[in-house]
């Protein structure tokens, strides 16, 4: 049903991916959000956490093939109506809450230690960032350091910049990947993905 060279890819990429999700708030650009599940794909971030609570929501399976590259076909997506909801429930689930933000006096992305605990990373939407809501709920805020005259990044930028220090860490200390019980679990919904879409089951 499905080649050995096939198979042995899917197990490649599912031990490479991370316990850490990425969380968009109120992203107004269907295109901007596919591009981030994109950087997503690329630096091992299974799941996209999308919060739709001034946006008008869209399905991100359903839309953005090209510019994902197709990586919204690999990503888990959950979708929720207000950012307290979802923050609320990945506190729960251990992760520790960083929100990116445009403020030079907080701590860099530099000083961001993602080895301490499993992450969630909140990127907001593009005209105004992220909640004041997602600000008081975060356990840690950073900026990405810039020089120019502008003092902000494209969304897929931006998740791109960050998720690369997050993988450029673990990578060093190989911390919070998927346990083999989540990636076989993984291996075998990609599989019968696969499989379906093949055969058109």
């Amino acid at each position: 049903m499905i080649s050995e060279k096939r198979r042995n890819r899917f197990k490649q990429v599912a031990s490479q991916r991370f316990q850490d999700v990425v969380v968009l708030e109120n992203i107004h650009d269907p295109h901007n959000a596919m591009a981030a599940m994109r950087n997503c794909d690329g630096f091992g971030v299974q799941t996209v956490h999308f919060v739709f609570e001034t946006e008008k929501q869209f399905n991100p399976k359903e839309l953005g093939k090209i510019t994902s590259s197709s990586a919204n076909k690999w990503i888990d997506v959950f979708i929720w109506n207000t950012v307290e909801e979802c923050l609320a429930n990945l506190k729960e689930q251990g992760y520790q809450l960083l929100a990116t933000v445009i403020n030079p006096e907080t701590h860099t992305l530099a000083e961001v230690d993602f080895n301490r605990q499993k992450s969630a990373i909140v990127f907001g939407n593009e005209g105004f960032g992220i909640s004041d809501t997602a600000k008081q709920m975060a356990d840690e805020s950073f900026y990405i350091s810039m020089s120019g005259f502008v003092d902000s990044l494209n969304l897929s930028v931006s998740v791109g910049i960050v998720l690369y220090e997050l993988y450029r860490q673990r990578e060093e200390r190989q911390k919070f990947v998927l346990s083999k019980q989540e990636q076989k679990a993984l291996m075998k919904k990609w599989i019968n993905n696969e499989i379906h879409k093949k055969y058109r089951l």
